[in-house]
């Protein structure tokens, strides 16, 4: 197998539809002998929204039962490699030793998680990336997360390792507890996108809910050759304060963005992050006297709005119209 070829290409080629989740990993000739990637398609103008579902990452609830038990035999083959003795296939998890996300040392001492497979790409030449989710273990080796708890990016590469069709991998790049995301020890939802042309990345879904209130972000990363790039940790998606919402709340409120990538209107190698806004406000009518626990009339005001966000150079920045998401 040769390893030579860039991984960015690699995956950019996958994400762009040469391959899909259901290709099994190609043997060394067929992958010398396949002909080049096909030419990025032309980027489509700038207010044109991107196929979303062209370049995110299919749910479970979207795939066929054969589908999702493909996945989880080649994520349990991945997690083996990737943790040896470590992996527990009762639990489809696995207890190891990796770096305290908060220390800064080198050499400071390492801590113990519960680690699971959270989704893959599979690259056209047969290789792999692995995204898993870490969460903090106790003594029993289970997790103990509280609700607050983030969960910890781990992200592997992997290539085939033996004959083709043994199904077996070796661990080619590891990159643990990168970045904490989410809440209940969960880092969110993960998406396989392009940022650009040959600039595959991760959009990671991530939130949180607590007294009633909900706050749900979006976290964006670049995936290049032997690093994952954080271009940006917190772009408002979604609010809402109705667990929190009662008889004496003055104002109620729900905002929920879509995403969707479309072309740099600079011209730049990285597309632009583009969101719309659709929500509404409800406010108490004044001057309304009701009876304790009872739900007072309310006044609905349907609220929208647009977001574009740039690439500077080292972040995604809003350049044009407003986020519009209440915070929490």
């Amino acid at each position: 197998m040769n390893h030579t070829k860039p991984l960015a290409l690699l995956l950019a080629c996958t994400l762009l539809g040469a391959c899909s989740d259901k290709t099994a990993p190609v043997p060394a000739q067929a992958s010398a002998a396949a002909p080049p990637p096909p030419a990025v398609p032309a980027a489509a103008p700038a207010d044109t929204p991107a196929a979303e579902a062209a370049v995110a990452a299919k749910t479970d609830d979207m795939k066929t039962p054969e589908a999702r038990a493909r996945d989880s035999k080649l994520e349990a083959d991945m997690m083996r490699a990737v943790f040896g003795k470590n992996y527990r296939p009762d639990s489809d998890d696995a207890l190891a030793d990796l770096p305290d996300p908060d220390s800064k040392e080198k050499n400071a001492d390492k801590l113990s998680y519960v680690v699971s497979a959270v989704s893959h790409k599979l690259l056209p030449d047969g290789r792999a990336i692995l995204v898993a989710n870490a969460e903090t273990a106790n003594n029993e080796g289970t997790a103990e997360s509280a609700h607050a708890s983030p969960g910890l990016l781990n992200v592997f590469y992997l290539a085939p390792k033996g004959k083709p069709g043994d199904e077996s991998w070796q661990v080619v790049r590891r990159m643990e507890n990168i970045d904490s995301l989410g809440s209940s020890g969960q880092l969110g939802e993960v998406h396989w996108v392009m940022l650009g042309a040959g600039k595959p990345g991760l959009v990671i879904r991530h939130g949180y809910t607590g007294q009633g209130y909900t706050i749900t972000q979006l976290a964006l990363f670049e995936l290049g050759e032997d690093k994952v790039t954080s271009l940006e940790g917190g772009i408002e998606l979604h609010s809402d304060n109705d667990g929190a919402c009662g008889p004496e709340t003055e104002e109620c409120w729900m905002v929920d963005g879509s995403w969707h990538f479309a072309a740099a209107r600079d011209g730049g190698a990285y597309d632009d992050l583009l969101i719309d806004f659709k929500g509404a406000r409800e406010k108490i009518k004044p001057g309304v006297t009701v009876k304790p626990d009872q739900e007072p009339p309310r006044t609905t005001t349907p609220i929208s709005g647009h977001a574009r966000y740039a690439f500077d150079g080292k972040k995604y920045k809003l350049v044009e119209g407003k986020n519009i998401v209440p915070e929490v």
